[in-house]
């Protein structure tokens, strides 16, 4: 069936395919044609305004005026539920009570409202790529270039194994969804959490093979996958896979891209648009009157006046060392009218709803690669102290802070690693929540949280899959511990 489509439409129908094709992960039963039609991926330009759509979605959400922030694992959610539930920001006025449970780790399937959000949307990004790789595998057009099928192809796998790699943090086992045929996927079961990384990281190698080298895609603004993007991830998914040899050889590659990135000297600029450490971003669309990243919105006070809705937690406060230039850069102190102080991250600036921003929503930036490759040495050989010491100096010296001396011990290295990820990375993607899960100490971690005792069960590192998809697939099974919330 063909239907009738200008370029201008492509992303809503894209979109619109979304809302009505995603109620649950299996329920996909539209027709192929109404994304992959031979008139959407007929030529070049209407292919790539498809691929925009996904990339739309993924920061603005799937209809205009929405809080994407809240709906969209991409747009800000996946970091906010990450930070509550670790030890890194609580809601200081316990204002709605979902937020609560979430800070202090008491989910249920009834109260598991955003955590529910994390799934469907990233479902429905997985959805979308999946829609992308048939629709330009099923194209006979010879308008639509080699280069633009490969290009194209590789950016969709790599946005499919992004969400998958959340999806398997925040749940562990799960479907493995690689097409759009309703038939194949009605009654998929869980998949174990080590086949979900031969799939990521399948994809991502793949995908690092065909993307562009350079930001040629986005015209220079870093908005698009390349190559390197999709190397940094597959370097994350090999230190979360154990794989530490190719981490540290996949992170190399792309720190020694010294052309393209570089560690942005001043922290107040880490996340400017402009900013060289930056690797991917989202842009979010400005035409419906918003002009700030979602972070902002989820934590700075409107036209950064006032006070937020959350507040650091002060044991991640107390984590930076008394010179630390990040604590002084990346976090804002607002008086709440109560008299208490408000700790706020501040690592993006601009909080407005009008004007022109200088900022987007970062996904991947190369601190991140320096903390990767310190972590997989150490972890691969205790004797690659050394190693791992001049990449974590890498990090501190940016932070204004001295040396960690060649002297330390290996356990005092990977407790070395650890410190630096939670403070460089704190409040970004949920790395710190992740963090604690993959290395056993969370629940260590967090039963030392006065607000999170008594603590309600190890079940609670994972959330509780949405009641909804268990309805409607008979082969899904909750996890365990929630199945009598």
């Amino acid at each position: 069936m063909q239907i009738q489509i200008t370029t201008r439409t492509i992303i809503w129908i894209l979109l619109f395919c979304s809302i009505a094709s995603c109620k649950k992960i299996v329920d996909i039963d539209s027709p192929i044609d109404t994304i992959t039609t031979e008139q959407v991926f007929s030529n070049n330009e209407q292919a790539e305004w498809t691929l925009g759509g996904v990339y739309s979605m993924m920061i603005n959400g799937i209809q205009p005026n929405q809080t994407a922030e809240r709906l969209q694992f991409s747009a800000g959610l996946a970091g906010f539920c990450g930070a509550m539930s670790a030890d890194e920001v609580y809601p200081w006025s316990q204002n709605t009570a979902q937020e609560w449970m979430l800070s202090v780790n008491n989910l249920n399937v009834l109260n598991a409202f955003l955590p529910n959000e994390i799934w469907r949307s990233a479902y429905r990004a997985i959805y979308d790529a999946n829609a992308i790789i048939e629709g330009v595998a099923a194209s006979e057009s010879d308008l639509l270039t080699d280069s633009a099928r490969k290009q194209l192809t590789a950016e969709a796998k790599t946005i499919r194994a992004f969400s998958y790699f959340n999806l398997t943090n925040f749940y562990g086992e799960l479907p493995l969804v690689l097409t759009i045929d309703y038939n194949q996927t009605k009654n998929l079961s869980r998949s174990p959490v080590s086949v979900i990384y031969q799939q990521i990281i399948k994809d991502l190698t793949e995908a690092s093979a065909d993307l562009h080298e350079d930001f040629r895609a986005s015209n220079g603004k870093r908005t698009r996958i390349n190559k390197w993007a999709a190397a940094a991830l597959l370097a994350r998914a090999y230190l979360f896979d154990g794989q530490y040899q190719n981490a540290i050889n996949i992170a190399t590659n792309v720190i020694n891209r010294n052309d393209l990135y570089v560690l942005e000297p001043d922290l107040n600029l880490v996340f400017k648009e402009n900013s060289k450490e930056i690797i991917w971003q989202l842009s979010q669309t400005r035409i419906y009157g918003e002009s700030c990243t979602p972070d902002a919105k989820l934590w700075l006070p409107l036209f950064g006046e006032g006070f937020g809705s959350y507040t650091i937690y002060p044991g991640l406060l107390t984590a930076f060392e008394s010179n630390d230039d990040r604590r002084t850069s990346w976090v804002a102190e607002y008086p709440n009218g109560f008299g208490q102080i408000i700790y706020m991250p501040h690592k993006y600036k601009n909080r407005s709803k009008t004007g022109i921003t200088d900022e987007n929503s970062v996904v991947l930036r190369l601190a991140e690669l320096f903390l990767i490759r310190a972590e997989a040495a150490i972890l691969l050989n205790a004797g690659n102290t050394s190693v791992a010491i001049d990449d974590l100096n890498m990090i501190r010296e940016r932070a204004g802070l001295n040396d960690l001396p060649y002297s330390l011990t290996a356990p005092q290295v990977i407790q070395a690693v650890a410190d630096e990820r939670r403070k460089e990375l704190f409040s970004e993607w949920a790395h710190r929540w992740f963090d604690l899960k993959r290395t056993g100490k969370a629940v260590e971690v967090l039963k030392q949280v006065s607000f999170k005792n008594p603590w309600k069960g190890d079940f609670q590192l994972l959330y509780p899959l949405p009641v909804n998809e268990l309805k409607a697939n008979f082969a899904l099974s909750q996890n365990p511990g929630y199945e009598q919330l």
